[in-house]
């Protein structure tokens, strides 16, 4: 009796395996381009079928998504995507989700084209902050500070802020107003350049930065560079994602309130969204995300030009929920 139930549990066992052992073998297969599949996807409300052939140093094909590895290295995936069929539309022309612990990429859209970024330009600006000035450097509201279009922070001439202050309604309201300010603490060129040093410092070679607000269409980037910069900000200034996340922010006799409505997903913990007519629809955000099997991963979701970037986001957050595992 013990003999048999001993082989019934080896011969579970042996099962488990190979039902991984074929996972893993079909993750390689897409990966690595040995395997071809059409699968039914929608793409800007039109039925596109894709070619679902991947390789180790090419993004994506057209509108064909790349999967699971690292930036710029040689490592094994670990993500297995399961079903890329219910995946929901995604109307952003590009995007990327990867792993803001281990940089790997999950899956892709353009993820080299350059794209205007709009107010997501404020994450560089508050790092660049963090990066230059003191926290607690006093900045004053002038009348000259105040002539950027929008006033979202509802500055007053005359009041006094510091730069961790001014950090909140830079993140929360998306403040034009907040940003110049900070900007001109010391001299607004130079610290253009510094954004510009620490894009490149980190490795984001396709960015730049014209301005701190993000209302020039020349502040450029792609979505792995903005991944680069989600990373290197949550590393170095976890204050900032901290910021980012909060509903609403009062300090007195102001209120800031998160314009962000991906700050309402159970799984957001922190992010930027940005529009102007050039841009579109942009945003970087970081989800931490319990996988399909049970696996709790901290997610980056970078979406640049869309006109419906709220529902690609839960479409993305959804699939990766239900049918998204980490081996």
């Amino acid at each position: 009796m013990k003999a048999k139930r001993f082989n019934t549990i080896k011969i579970a066992h042996i099962a488990l395996a190979l039902s991984l052992l074929i996972g893993s073998f079909s993750l390689f297969s897409i990966t690595f381009g040995l395997q071809k599949t059409k699968v039914g996807f929608y793409t800007s409300g039109q039925d596109q079928t894709i070619n679902q052939k991947v390789t180790t140093k090419t993004s994506s094909i057209g509108n064909l998504f790349s999967f699971a590895r690292a930036p710029e290295e040689e490592v094994s995936s670990k993500y297995l995507l399961q079903r890329l069929e219910k995946l929901g539309a995604i109307n952003a022309s590009s995007f990327l989700v990867g792993d803001l612990d281990t940089g790997e990429v999950i899956f892709e859209r353009k993820p080299f084209t350059e794209y205007p970024i709009a107010s997501v330009t404020k994450y560089m600006t508050a790092y660049t902050a963090a990066d230059t000035l003191g926290p607690n450097e006093l900045a004053d509201i002038t009348e000259e500070k105040l002539q950027v279009e929008g006033n979202r922070a509802r500055f007053k001439i005359g009041d006094t802020l510091t730069i961790r202050e001014l950090l909140y309604p830079l993140l929360l309201v998306s403040s034009n107003d907040a940003a110049e300010i900070i900007a001109r603490e010391r001299d607004r060129d130079d610290f253009i350049r510094e954004m510009n040093i620490n894009a490149e410092r980190l490795g984001m070679h396709d960015t730049a930065y014209e301005d701190p607000t993000g209302l020039s269409k020349n502040n450029h980037s792609t979505a792995r560079d903005l991944f680069v910069m989600m990373r290197a900000v949550r590393d170095e200034y976890p204050q900032i994602i901290d910021i980012s996340r909060l509903s609403f922010k009062e300090n007195d006799g102001y209120l800031w309130q998160n314009i962000n409505r991906a700050a309402s997903f159970p799984e957001f913990r922190g992010g930027k969204t940005g529009y102007t007519n050039a841009a579109r629809q942009t945003s970087i955000g970081y989800y931490q995300i319990q996988l399909a099997n049970d696996q709790t991963k901290n997610i980056a979701v970078i979406i640049l030009q869309s006109d419906t970037r709220e529902q690609d986001t839960r479409n993305i957050l959804e699939y990766l929920k239900r049918y998204v595992a980490y081996l």
